[in-house]
């Protein structure tokens, strides 16, 4: 049986990703089958863009702050979204947002994104 998993995320550094300056993360649980699947939360400053990806299990976010732009739409605080298996996207946002992300599996970086 797994232990619980028990964490105070303010208590966390924000990191970068190296290839996505404005947006950075804090990884809250590893998990999925061969453990690269994610449970993290996502930070996009102000005029942020992730590269595009592609999400071979899927992916669900909910954003906590601010406002996320997906899809051809902005997500306001309070929006889930559900991204199945195969889809593909670019997620920014203008006015910058923190978004909890769970992630079955890793993604796939799509070329020249």
């Amino acid at each position: 049986m797994s232990e619980p998993i028990q964490i105070l995320a303010d208590e966390r550094e924000w990191r970068e990703f190296a290839d996505a300056p404005g947006v950075s993360y804090k990884t809250l649980r590893k998990h999925g089958s061969g453990g690269n699947g994610l449970t993290i939360l996502l930070k996009f400053n102000p005029g942020a863009r992730y590269h595009g990806h592609r999400h071979p299990a899927g992916e669900e976010y909910f954003v906590l702050e601010g406002e996320l732009n997906d899809l051809g739409k902005s997500w306001p605080k309070g929006s889930y979204i559900w991204h199945p298996p195969g889809s593909a996207h670019r997620p920014f946002s203008e006015k910058g947002c923190v978004v909890l992300v769970v992630l079955p599996e890793g993604i796939e970086r799509l070329s020249g994104a």
